[in-house]
């Protein structure tokens, strides 16, 4: 997993369109790394534009019809031999890529190519041939397939492509690194941040199989009961107390007090995806308790090797996984996550004991919701109340909720 960078975090956060920060910090990138310009050149000709020995990058430039290509490229005589679109999850143009392809000179071989993520490639690719085999003028011959780049031939010596931000940020990494371009390769990894980023930001295309696919369906109503299970189990072994369901946008899950802290057990779809560990997640966010406090006393948990605490959402929560066990009946995964949340109460009491007396979140209040900021993500009508006293016996609940779980 591609490391977050600071250009891709800002990017995301302040940038209204992050395909035009993309489009310049290649274009920097390219005009200012001997070697990756010269890796880019080498990928035009495994393509099929053999000529080409050096090339000129220009940004934004206005074409036919009032077009304005990302990228062109330009050969020792002026003359466009590429043009490259650059694409997250923005949706082709009415102009693309017809009238670019008739802004590619006829005297010449040239090139068009668009670059976009590889959960996105292969739509893409078929809305592309599709709108070529549509326009009365262009015919388009597949000619090279891979996981990470398409070609078509166009006619006239010209060609369309669809290549992987990741395909090509490596390669023109590899030319950087081989020459000693220690620079060049620093402002590559912020670009590769900025795409890691917009590949976990957006919304990838279904595929069929994933529509129909029933396991996921109750894979996904496993883990968004299991913190329930868990928390009611804790309770009854006065690991935690009361408890309050709060579920939202990305998760589903329960507050609890544990050690004397205000925290939230859940499913969260957003730190399993960031970190890969672990679908259930316990959050210390700072709408609810003392983060900086958690930090200081999880530095255990925070320094181990894999670490077992993250900081996470611009550091407003500290949030420890649930590992959960595989190849086994559901009690032994409630009952070994019960002891991690043994151990977590442990930790937070290393430093003696912490008044227990702090107030839930009342039923009239704002709750607190995990992973996200209350003043942009409305909680109102997103959950309902469920008490899980103390002493409540392996793992029964005591008290109801309006809603019926599945």
């Amino acid at each position: 997993m591609q490391s977050e960078t600071v250009f891709g975090h800002l990017a995301l956060r302040f940038g209204a369109h992050p395909e035009n920060l993309a489009t310049e910090a290649l274009g920097f990138i390219l005009r200012n790394s001997p070697a990756a310009s010269r890796a880019f050149v080498a990928l035009t000709r495994q393509i099929g534009i053999n000529d080409l020995t050096s090339l000129d990058f220009k940004t934004q430039q206005g074409g036919p019809e009032q077009s304005v290509f990302d990228l062109a490229c330009y050969d020792d005589k002026g003359r466009i031999r590429v043009i490259v679109e650059n694409k997250f999850w923005a949706g082709l143009t009415d102009k693309q890529p017809t009238t670019y392809i008739g802004a590619l000179r006829d005297d010449v071989p040239a090139l068009l190519m668009f670059v976009a993520p590889d959960a996105r490639l292969q739509s893409l690719w078929n809305e592309i041939l599709d709108r070529c085999n549509k326009a009365p003028t262009i015919r388009a011959n597949e000619i090279q397939m891979s996981s990470a780049m398409r070609v078509a031939d166009i006619g006239r010596g010209h060609y369309i492509a669809a290549i992987s931000w990741r395909y090509l940020l490596e390669a023109l990494s590899i030319a950087a690194t081989s020459e000693g371009e220690t620079k060049s390769r620093n402002n590559i990894i912020q670009l590769q941040g900025l795409c890691a980023k917009m590949d976990e930001e957006e919304f990838l295309p279904l595929r069929p199989d994933e529509l129909t696919d029933l396991d996921m369906a109750r894979r996904f109503l496993n883990f968004s009961n299991l913190p329930f299970d868990i928390a009611a189990r804790a309770a009854g072994l006065h690991l935690c107390i009361g408890m309050r369901e709060a579920n939202y946008r990305l998760g589903s899950g329960i507050h609890i007090q544990i050690a004397g802290f205000t925290a939230w057990i859940g499913f969260s779809a957003s730190l399993w995806r960031k970190w890969g560990i672990s679908p259930i997640w316990v959050e210390f966010v700072h709408q609810s308790c003392d983060v900086a406090k958690v930090r200081t006393l999880l530095h255990s948990f925070r320094t181990l090797m894999p670490p077992r605490c993250f900081d996470a959402f611009d550091g407003n929560c500290v949030a420890v996984p649930i590992i959960l066990s595989a190849g086994v009946e559901k009690q032994q995964i409630i009952d070994y996550a019960v002891r991690q949340l043994g151990e977590l109460k442990a930790e937070l009491e290393l430093s003696g004991p912490i008044d227990e007396t702090r107030e839930l979140l009342k039923d009239n209040e704002p709750g607190a919701t995990p992973g996200c900021d209350s003043a942009v993500i409305p909680t109102d009508g997103v959950g309902t109340d469920v008490v899980l006293e103390m002493g409540a016996e392996d793992g029964h609940e005591i008290g109801s909720s309006n809603n019926q779980r599945s």
